[in-house]
């Protein structure tokens, strides 16, 4: 669940497109707090972390989700609100979007 509330603007580092296509996307997040399997909110999208490294984290985004969203028109250097999603002993501070 996340609340919508955007908690860092990340930007795009690398595009690898494929049959998922494979982007990274650099942070201010504490990378140590990323497991691989988190799921983050990327302008919106539900995506799932599959890879970190200094300042960044790596997603994978489907073929439906490139044509169904915004996400198809990232290019490098592409500004991404970003949302971790909520924990049980986080602050809501506004309101859960499922």
């Amino acid at each position: 669940m996340f609340t919508g509330i955007v908690t860092d603007l990340g930007r795009v580092r690398r595009i690898d497109r494929g049959g998922d296509t494979r982007v990274e996307i650099a942070t201010g997040y504490d990378i140590a707090g990323i497991e691989i399997g988190a799921s983050i909110a990327c302008s919106g999208a539900c995506l799932t972390a599959v890879e970190t490294g200094p300042g960044w984290f790596a997603v994978e985004v489907s073929a439906e989700t490139l044509a169904r969203t915004n996400l198809g028109a990232w290019k490098e250097g592409a500004p991404v609100n970003l949302e971790r999603s909520l924990t049980l002993s986080a602050e809501l501070g506004g309101h859960i979007v499922l």
